[in-house]
């Protein structure tokens, strides 16, 4: 049994993996369409041509995608396996073989995990940090 299902079984966890998957059914291009507006509206910018993004807890792997489409360098990981699989999916739809688009599996908790990414221009953990139950640590390791 893997740290994540121990986690699951003993109540630490929630497996908003699950949800994500039912999410993937209902995506439309306006949604995708909408989720790159919101990237734009938020960074004040166009497009992310020429700029590493790391997104930490990636979900459904909408936000990844919509910052891949405007031209970014994105590398997104989650700690739930069904997460992870959902942004693969994204890919495979969107951009397979893409190298400009990595996914993982990976905790904001493990700090020798997060060091090993490196630096990015754009850090992205939108409504995750505080379901780790170590809100102040994932904060110190995302900075």
């Amino acid at each position: 049994m893997s740290t994540f299902e121990k986690e699951v079984q003993s109540g630490e966890r929630f497996e908003f993996g699950k949800n994500w998957q039912g999410f993937l059914s209902t995506l439309t291009d306006e949604r995708i369409r909408i989720a790159e507006s919101s990237i734009k509206e938020m960074l004040r910018i166009e497009n992310l041509t020429g700029r590493t993004i790391l997104d930490i807890g990636s979900g459904s792997g909408l936000f990844s995608l919509a910052a891949h489409n405007l031209g970014g360098k994105v590398h997104s990981f989650d700690y739930d396996p069904a997460s992870v699989s959902c942004s693969q999916e994204l890919r495979t739809r969107y951009a397979i073989n893409d190298p400009n688009w990595i996914i993982e599996q990976g905790s904001i908790l493990d700090k020798n995990y997060i060091k090993s990414l490196g630096k990015f221009d754009i850090v992205y953990p939108w409504g995750v940090l505080h379901h780790t139950g170590k809100m102040w640590s994932a904060i110190e390791n995302a900075a």
